[in-house]
């Protein structure tokens, strides 16, 4: 006799493995394929257009793997400034609160009055530049970013940042800055980011955010160091060379006669007046008659 088991069986969800592009050339392969669906899409950002671009869709791809998100979300959120490859703040704020491990992430804002911060600028013509400390009186804001660890029930509560940090930090004031349009905000987003630094660095791959890595790069001085003045010294004037003994047989004949005719004394000059000889129409001389005779 047969028995037929008909228990039912619940499928359990499997969790995301992370899968790489660059794992295999299987994976590698088939990347290629999925960015190059990708690339030529308008809805992505210019930098992953192209085929020329190909290389930047495939390390998007490859951490949209890791993260378990979409390609699109990571190709629309990821900014690299000069190199460096930075998140969004608004997507800084969207992963921790939908990786599961707190609850949604709330702000606490105090208002602190007017306080006097010091900072240090940069001042001078270019090359030749120096740091001055500058002290500047504005009114302090900070903004704490918590939530609570879903584990435990802890509350758990980034570090605070402040108007006064932004001046001190030399955020504030640096050129295009939205600290000084907008403080309110770029509170909530750095302490957001200085929370997701602190007690979820993977979510985030270990990339800062785009405001921080904007403020970093501002902060360096680029412009190269004043260069001494060249010192040219004088050339001393050429003494004049004593006449030497003349090359070759010739000119040593030469400066032989030159030297003799200048060694002779110049004869008398003889003063005479001139005498009229008488000739004829032919001009034969005409010979004196001894005799007085024509």
């Amino acid at each position: 006799m047969t028995t037929v088991n008909n228990a039912v069986v619940v499928a359990q969800p499997q969790a995301h493995r992370a899968i790489s592009v660059f794992s295999s050339e299987a994976d590698f392969t088939s990347g290629q394929r999925l960015c190059k669906a990708l690339t030529s899409s308008n809805l992505v950002p210019v930098n992953y257009r192209g085929e020329e671009n190909m290389g930047n869709a495939l390390v998007a791809l490859d951490m949209a793997n890791r993260m378990g998100i979409p390609p699109i979300m990571v190709m629309q959120n990821l900014n690299v400034i000069e190199g460096r490859p930075s998140w969004a703040s608004q997507f800084v704020i969207g992963a921790l609160n939908s990786c599961g491990l707190f609850s949604p992430i709330r702000f606490r804002k105090a208002k602190l009055g007017e306080q006097e911060v010091s900072y240090e600028r940069w001042t001078g013509p270019k090359g030749n530049r120096s740091k001055e400390t500058v002290k500047a009186k504005v009114n302090n804001i900070e903004v704490t970013a918590y939530a609570v660890e879903k584990a435990t029930g802890e509350m758990l509560e980034g570090p605070t940042v402040s108007i006064a940090m932004a001046v001190a930090e030399g955020w504030y004031f640096r050129p295009g800055s939205k600290w000084v349009t907008m403080p309110d905000l770029m509170l909530m987003y750095r302490a957001a980011a200085f929370f997701g630094r602190l007690y979820a660095p993977h979510i985030l791959n270990g990339m800062p955010s785009a405001d921080e890595v904007a403020d970093l790069m501002d902060l360096r001085d680029i412009t190269p160091a004043a260069s001494e003045p060249e010192t040219v010294a004088e050339t001393p004037a050429a003494k004049p060379k004593p006449a030497g003994r003349p090359r070759g047989v010739h000119a040593a004949m030469t400066a032989a006669k030159e030297a003799e005719k200048a060694k002779k004394p110049a004869g008398p000059v003889i003063e005479a007046e001139a005498e009229e000889i008488p000739h004829d129409e032919d001009g034969v001389i005409l010979e004196d008659d001894p005799d007085g005779d024509a």
